[in-house]
């Protein structure tokens, strides 16, 4: 019995994605001609003329490279009829005008009723064209395994905050990276073996002579840990380094009568070089590990100024390497279906579920910039909330510079 998917997904797959990419490609090609100097979906509308909403939708998908997240931005044929208008209105050149309008036709024939299965359209598209009532019972699914794996594993913890700050670009275009991560509410329901709840630092660049690059730590203590910003227990033994490959991983340890106490924890790294900023576009993504049944991740990608993004990032939730390494080599990572999407955010804000670590999560990021040699306003930020994220998934966002 096969354990990998028909060829049918893959095939299906590489059109759509081809298609949405080839919209995305047209659609911004025709605004750079009529709006060069665009920024922000706001001022995307404005420029255009056109309501909030379909403003949004267009931005979308002039500024991401994940197909899915074209997909779930696409306007009605009504939309795009106002785009098109507008567009030419504004003197947009006829060709790339009728580029854009090949894009519009050849996305929508991919997606009208019958020219693909329903149940392999949104397998392709990852969750971007479930129905309302098909995102509840999604959620629900997971609310239902994240409380299922807190009891199987005894383990569990209520909100997981992690921020990747990139830049400045120094010479040659170097950037470096600081990881700011808070752990809140980790707790034990029975006495059980070290368990793994935070993975240090690690960057891979292609062409460079060792290929992963991480921070020297020793197993002596718990260098990445912030004992001021971590519950005053944190220190008391309950935490050990230990080595997995070329990075390191904190375990927690069994606490005895402590163990239902809720634990928060606070870790901050930095990386003086992560990779070099070139003319031509690099493609980078950030992902961690949900090692722990979570109820809450906000996952937070911060960029200097002087880091130019050639698109927004985009948000995927895949299923971890670790549980078939043979499909891993021949298919890749196993993308999950993922109701959220990356949103721009000023400043440092976390939603109201998490707002009561806004102290220690603000900190965090003063402190991580300042690593990184500049001020926290210097940066502009982009947050993904994932409720409920699959234990064993990873969370990821993806972008190019």
């Amino acid at each position: 019995m096969s354990h990998t998917k028909s060829p049918n997904f893959e095939i299906a797959s590489a059109q759509i994605t081809d298609t949405a990419l080839a919209l995305h490609r047209a659609l911004r090609d025709t605004l750079e001609r009529v709006l060069p100097a665009m920024d922000g979906a706001r001022a995307c509308g404005r420029g255009l003329g056109l309501r909030r909403n379909l403003g949004w939708q267009v931005y979308t998908i002039a500024h991401t490279a994940d197909h899915a997240s074209v997909i779930r931005a696409l306007p009605k044929l009504r939309g795009w009829e106002l785009v098109l208008k507008s567009l030419e209105t504004r003197g947009c050149p006829a060709k790339p005008l009728q580029t854009l309008r090949t894009a519009i036709r050849n996305m929508e024939a991919q997606l009208v009723p019958g020219a693909t299965s329903q149940p392999l359209l949104r397998a392709v598209a990852a969750g971007a064209l479930d129905t309302p009532a098909q995102r509840t019972a999604m959620l629900r699914a997971r609310a239902n395994a994240t409380r299922a794996n807190e009891y199987l594993h005894g383990i569990g913890l209520a909100t997981y905050l992690s921020s990747f700050l990139i830049g400045p670009a120094g010479t040659g275009g170097a950037v470096g990276m600081a990881a700011a991560t808070s752990i809140h509410g980790i707790h034990r329901i029975r006495p059980s073996a070290a368990w793994p709840i935070y993975y240090t630092l690690e960057a891979h660049e292609k062409g460079s002579q060792r290929g992963v690059t991480t921070m020297k730590h020793g197993t002596k203590g718990i260098p990445a840990l912030v004992r001021d910003l971590s519950s005053p227990d944190a220190t008391n033994g309950c935490l050990r380094m230990h080595r997995d490959g070329e990075t390191q991983m904190v375990e927690l340890l069994d606490r005895g009568t402590a163990n239902a106490d809720p634990l928060d924890l606070a870790f901050l790294e930095h990386l003086d070089h992560v990779g070099t900023l070139q003319e031509a576009r690099a493609h980078w993504r950030l992902m961690f590990l949900m090692t722990t049944p979570t109820e809450r991740t906000v996952t937070e990608v911060w960029f200097h100024r002087s880091v130019k993004l050639a698109n927004d990032p985009s948000a995927m939730l895949m299923s971890s390497p670790n549980l078939n390494r043979r499909v891993l080599a021949e298919h890749g990572l196993e993308r999950l279906p993922l109701e959220a999407s990356a949103v721009p955010i000023e400043g440092p804000t976390l939603p109201a579920s998490a707002r009561r670590h806004s102290a220690v999560h603000a900190e965090l990021l003063e402190r991580a910039a300042q690593r990184l040699g500049a001020p926290l306003s210097e940066f502009t930020g982009f947050q993904l909330v994932v409720p409920n994220p699959p234990w064993m998934s990873m969370v990821a966002m993806a972008f190019d510079c």
